[in-house]
C-alpha cells in the first residue's frame, strides 16, 4: 500500500526519478489469463485518447458491456461505432455526462443505478487550461471544478452504487473503481495552512500547471480519505497514474495566443518523451485487475503501487485531510438530492 511506501519517496517524486520512469519504464503486456465475460464497465471521457483505447483493452479481454460516458454524443457515437466494428458482438452503450454540471452527474448516477451490474469504472475525465475561467454556476473555477470537486462527487455517488450492488450479489468479487490521477501531484507546493476552495478559486497568479498538479494532489488526498471509509470488500478505490502521454487532448484548453514555448516547446517536449496511448490504457488496466484489495485507497503509477506525495505523510498533510473533506462535503451537500453528507460519515 502507498501508506507504507514513504522510503520511496525521495527518488519517486524527484525530477530524475520521474524522467526515468517516464523513459525507461516500459508497457507491462495485457493478463492473459484474465476473461472479462459477462462484466460490465463504465469509462468517462472514453470517446478518445486514453479512456478510448483502455475501452479497447477491456474488450480485448472479454468484456460483455461498455458504457462510454461523454459529454458530446456525436463524437461518443463515432468513438462507439469504432469499437463496435471491431467488437461486434459486445453491448456498448453511449451515455450523457457532463462533468462541469452536478445535475449531469446526478442523472448519470441514476442512470448507473438502472444497471443490473457494474464490475469496473474508470473516472477519467480530466482537463488543464492556459487561463483561469470560472464556472458560471458553481462560482468555482473550471479546473478545479472538473478535476477535483465534480469529480469527487461522481466518484462517492458511483461507489455507493457499486457497494449496494455488491450486497445485492450482482458481482462476485469486490467492484473496482480507478480514478485517474498524476504524478504531477509530487511537484506541487500546494500550502497545507489555509483554507483549500478560496485558494483554489484565486486568480491572482494562476498558471496552468500548478493549477493542475494541486488539483491531482487535492484528489489523492481526498480520495485516501474517502477509501478510509469504505472497506476494500465492498469496493476497491485506487487512483492511477498514466505518466506523460502523448495525443491525449488533455491540453486542448490553451491559450489562443499562446507564447512560444507554449506552442511549439511544449508540445515538441510531451512527444518527444510521451508515453503512447497503449502504454498509458494498460497503467488503467493493471488498476482495475493487477493490484487487487492491496491496492485500496493506494496511488497506482508504472504498474505497481507507488508512494503518496510527500504531504501526505506529515501532520499537516492529516491537517488538510480534514479541512479539505469538511469544505468538500459543505459545497457537494447541495449538490446531489442523496445526500452526499450521509452516504460516508467520518
Amino acid at each position: 500500500m502507498s501508506a507504507d511506501l514513504e522510503k520511496d519517496l525521495p527518488w519517486e517524486s524527484s525530477i530524475l526519478g520521474i524522467l526515468y520512469k517516464q523513459l525507461l519504464v516500459h508497457l507491462k503486456p495485457l493478463p492473459t489469463q484474465v476473461s472479462l465475460s459477462g462484466q460490465t464497465a463504465v469509462i468517462t471521457g472514453s470517446n478518445s485518447g486514453i479512456g478510448l483505447e483502455a475501452s479497447r483493452q477491456l474488450l480485448q479481454l472479454g468484456l460483455s458491456r461498455l458504457i462510454m460516458a461523454v459529454r458530446s454524443q456525436a463524437s461518443g457515437d463515432t468513438a462507439a461505432e469504432k469499437l463496435r466494428t471491431e467488437f461486434p458482438n459486445v453491448d456498448i452503450q453511449v451515455w450523457l455526462l457532463d462533468m462541469a454540471e452536478y445535475g449531469s452527474i446526478d442523472a448519470f448516477e441514476k442512470q448507473c443505478r438502472c444497471l443490473d451490474r457494474i464490475d469496473y469504472v474508470i473516472l477519467n475525465a480530466a482537463m488543464q487550461s492556459s487561463m483561469f475561467k470560472r464556472h458560471n454556476r458553481t462560482g468555482h473555477e473550471l479546473v478545479f471544478q472538473v478535476n477535483y470537486i465534480s469529480t469527487v462527487l461522481l466518484c462517492m455517488l458511483l461507489a455507493s452504487v457499486l457497494k449496494d450492488k455488491n450486497h445485492t450479489g450482482a458481482t462476485i468479487k469486490p467492484p473496482v473503481l480507478t480514478i485517474v490521477g498524476s504524478d504531477t501531484m509530487y511537484l506541487s507546493k500546494f500550502s497545507a495552512d489555509m483554507p483549500v476552495f478560496p485558494r483554489m478559486d484565486d486568480p491572482t497568479g494562476y498558471e496552468r500547471m500548478r493549477q493542475y498538479m494541486d488539483s491531482k494532489l487535492l484528489l489523492m488526498v481526498f480520495i485516501r480519505q474517502l477509501a478510509r471509509q469504505i472497506s476494500p470488500d465492498d469496493v476497491i478505490i485506487n487512483v492511477c497514474n498514466p505518466g506523460m502521454v502523448a495525443g491525449t487532448g488533455l491540453g486542448r484548453n490553451g491559450n489562443p495566443n499562446p507564447g512560444f514555448a507554449e506552442k511549439y516547446v511544449v508540445p515538441l517536449f510531451v512527444k518527444a518523451l510521451g508515453r503512447k496511448v497503449q502504454a498509458g490504457a494498460s497503467v488503467y488496466i493493471h488498476a482495475l485487475l493487477g493490484e487487487g484489495k492491496r491496492g485500496h485507497g493506494s496511488f497506482i503509477s508504472d504498474w505497481t503501487i507507488k508512494p503518496f506525495a510527500r504531504l501526505l505523510y506529515t501532520k499537516e498533510g492529516q491537517d488538510l485531510s480534514d479541512r479539505l473533506w469538511k469544505e468538500t462535503m459543505d459545497e457537494l451537500r447541495s449538490a446531489s438530492e442523496y445526500g452526499i453528507e450521509q452516504l460516508f460519515v467520518q
